[in-house]
């Protein structure tokens, strides 16, 4: 409150109030329900007789008090409005998403298949997929693009399409991931990645070819012995990180009663509810 601006120090470096010969000023702010301070309200005179007093003033914060609670929930209520919108747009993404996985695991005579796949958020980096071979064999794919989110489930679709278009065209899953990379490598935003697995079964030897590009080992459990980690020696570089790259394969064979467990960094980093990690 100024009841005199012209005589006010506290404006003498103020060259607007006297070009525009304010004479009389009160200002209160409009602060939020955080606390914070949003905008505010001023009011002046020109006139010389019409001084505004402690009263004006009582009026004019009981307004903006008002003003400010008005103003507040309209906010809330507009940012409401548009999380509802993301809400409902990452839940079609989600059921997009889930669109691209397998309706149902493959049905070869010996052998059984199981999946798994739940996104930490709405859409996710994770997916899998089974892919039929020409030859009669069947390539299994998991593969994690780093990020979560909707960045990261676009891209998902794009690695679906590609890793299929490569293991279809090319004889060899080490070639395949090789041109895979190489494509990735010149589209993908500087920062991003994708950790691959590919898992070749031959259903009439049990031979299975794995091609791994930055991803968790995979785990062969055999039936009467220990577990363990495949492909140390042959596992690569990420996709999309070094253009160029040569992808390498090793061949295990996969024992009746056997078990080969394919991952991603889901399993282990989840945690319990103390936010401590398993084992």
């Amino acid at each position: 409150l100024s009841a005199d601006a012209t005589s006010d120090s506290r404006f003498e470096t103020s060259k607007s109030l006297s070009d525009i010969r304010i004479h009389s000023l009160m200002c209160v702010p409009l602060i939020d329900s955080d606390g914070n301070s949003f905008g505010t309200i001023q009011i002046d005179t020109v006139s010389d007789r019409d001084r505004f007093r402690d009263e004006d003033l009582d009026v004019l914060l009981s307004v903006a008090t008002q003003a400010s609670i008005a103003i507040d929930n309209a906010r809330l209520h507009e940012y409401t409005l548009r999380q509802r919108a993301i809400q409902r747009d990452l839940e079609v993404a989600n059921q997009i998403q889930r669109g691209f996985l397998p309706k149902q695991p493959p049905q070869l005579p010996g052998y059984r298949f199981f999946d798994y796949c739940q996104p930490a958020s709405h859409v996710g980096g994770d997916f899998y997929d089974y892919i039929p071979l020409s030859d009669g064999r069947v390539a299994v794919i998991v593969a994690d693009v780093v990020g979560h989110g909707l960045a990261a489930a676009m891209l998902t679709a794009k690695i679906a399409a590609e890793v299929r278009f490569h293991l279809l065209s090319t004889p060899e899953p080490a070639e395949a991931v090789t041109k895979l990379n190489a494509s990735l490598a010149r589209d993908l935003v500087e920062g991003h990645f994708v950790t691959l697995l590919v898992a070749v079964l031959a259903p009439d030897t049990g031979e299975v070819t794995i091609v791994n590009a930055g991803h968790m080992r995979p785990i062969l459990c055999r039936g009467d012995g220990p577990a363990n980690d495949i492909g140390d020696e042959q596992a690569g570089l990420p996709l999309g990180i070094l253009d160029g790259f040569e992808y390498q394969q090793c061949s295990v064979q996969l024992p009746p009663g056997g078990l080969l467990l394919v991952y991603t960094d889901g399993i282990n980093e989840a945690m319990n509810e103390a936010q401590q990690l398993y084992g």
